[in-house]
């Protein structure tokens, strides 16, 4: 505890009240996500620390009141939310406390907020959705929902938000994540109604809907996921510039977050049609020696508390 409360200082946090709220982000952060929080706690330089875990918090109970339940409660609980957000965005203030902790965090980086209402409007939007048609409409998914999500995290590391080449490289990476997710989630998402893959590429390989529900190992889905993949390899390796855009107390984040990815999408690829019958996740031993490696490379860098 003493650790944080060092950590709370360093990120600008010195009200007794905003300490509280902190801790709540953290824990609904460390419930929700637990390898990523643990991720941000060891590679994240100490004062960013505070300001990442509100903002995952944030992300974590936004998506959590969107997901969870049947539409017809949900609609009415996310816009009540969604409302106290834009009033906190306006007057600083909320009852909430991961929602204070966050409105803290916008406050002292200086966080765009179109960023904030970009995300909540697209947010919205997921409510209703159940896929994509084209390549254009999910190049339009990235832009409304994709994007503003990471750059609530991405964009606290550059007080007032980075530049348009730093944007442009989040960007590839949230391109990058997203295809990965297509495959690596595709179960979970066919369960509840979605299907994130343009129905377009399904067409293209000559997949039904209907077969990837079924759980159906077929060669064309093999060579559709294959092909995924592919795209989502290009993407997320012209995404590693983005280590060079951002900030030294970042960077060991940055790679870890991209190496995982790459991990991920190797199991992906090995997995092939396997993917309709289950998600493909990270495992223990692939993230353990990443994690390692960095925690190793950012010790040896003699990155400090002061590293902003």
């Amino acid at each position: 505890m003493a650790g944080w409360e060092r950590r709370l200082r360093a990120a600008g946090v010195h009200d007794g009240a905003l300490h509280a709220d902190y801790a709540i982000a953290a824990r609904v952060f460390a419930r929700r996500i637990v390898a990523h929080y643990a991720v941000v706690r060891l590679l994240v330089a100490p004062a960013l620390q505070p300001h990442l875990v509100a903002a995952y918090a944030f992300l974590a109970r936004t998506d959590d009141l969107a997901d969870q339940g049947p539409l017809h409660e949900r609609l009415p609980r996310w816009h009540a939310w969604s409302e106290q957000v834009t009033e906190g965005l306006e007057t600083g203030r909320a009852k909430d406390p991961v929602l204070r902790a966050f409105l803290h965090t916008v406050s002292v980086r200086e966080l765009p907020h179109h960023w904030v209402h970009t995300y909540l409007k697209g947010t919205e939007d997921e409510l209703r959705f159940t896929g994509h048609d084209t390549e254009a409409d999910f190049q339009r998914y990235i832009d409304r929902l994709a994007l503003p999500a990471l750059m609530v995290l991405e964009d606290l590391q550059h007080r007032g938000g980075g530049d348009e080449l730093f944007r442009s490289r989040c960007r590839l990476f949230a391109e990058g994540l997203q295809r990965l997710d297509f495959v690596t989630d595709l179960t979970e998402d066919l369960a509840e109604g979605r299907l994130y893959l343009p129905l377009e590429d399904l067409d293209r390989f000559g997949v039904t809907r209907a077969e990837l529900e079924r759980g159906e190992r077929t060669e064309a889905i093999g060579a559709l996921v294959a092909a995924t993949c592919a795209n989502a390899g290009r993407t997320l390796a012209d995404a590693r510039s983005l280590v060079d855009s951002s900030a030294p107390g970042f960077q060991s984040l940055q790679r870890a977050l991209l190496d995982l990815a790459v991990h991920q999408l190797a199991r992906a690829e090995r997995a092939g049609a396997s993917v309709t019958r289950r998600p493909v996740g990270y495992g223990v031993r692939g993230p353990l020696g990443i994690l390692l490696g960095e925690r190793r490379r950012r010790t040896a860098s003699g990155l400090t508390a002061s590293s902003r």
